[in-house]
């Protein structure tokens, strides 16, 4: 009797752990499953994010082409103004020298010549006799 006990509480153990193995192995089953989903998710995280690397170097060559550009067209630009800079200088000491030399009176037929404001020379030879005879 004693004999039929400790068999059928060994019995009872064993399908204990046969069921604790079956529970084992369905929580394994479980985790390889999300493991597999998981690195099938990473798969196309990295896919995702190796193709907006792509994306971001064409983006950075086109700005880098860009802004070379840029620099040489301001490089030409500045150049430009530097030389307007230097001719507005040059111009401005001229007009500077021009208003401290005393200025010396024009001719009357110089005068006349000025005011006749680009006429042609019949024109302003017509005042030129004009004047003379009034007397200018």
């Amino acid at each position: 009797m004693m004999g039929n006990i400790l068999s059928f509480l060994s019995d009872i153990l064993l399908g204990a752990g046969a069921l604790a193995a079956a529970f084992y192995c369905v929580v394994l089953s479980r985790k390889l499953n999300r493991l597999t989903g998981l690195d099938q998710e990473l798969g196309g995280a990295i896919a995702l994010l190796s193709q907006q690397v792509d994306e971001m170097t064409l983006v950075l060559q086109a700005a880098q082409s860009s802004a070379t550009g840029t620099r040489d067209e301001l490089t030409e630009l500045t150049t430009r103004a530097e030389q307007i800079a230097a001719e507005l200088q040059n111009t401005t000491e001229e007009l500077a020298r021009a208003r401290t030399a005393p200025p010396s009176p024009p001719s009357s037929h110089e005068a006349i010549q000025e005011d006749s404001g680009g006429l042609k020379d019949g024109a302003a030879s017509l005042f030129v006799r004009h004047a003379e005879r009034v007397g200018r």
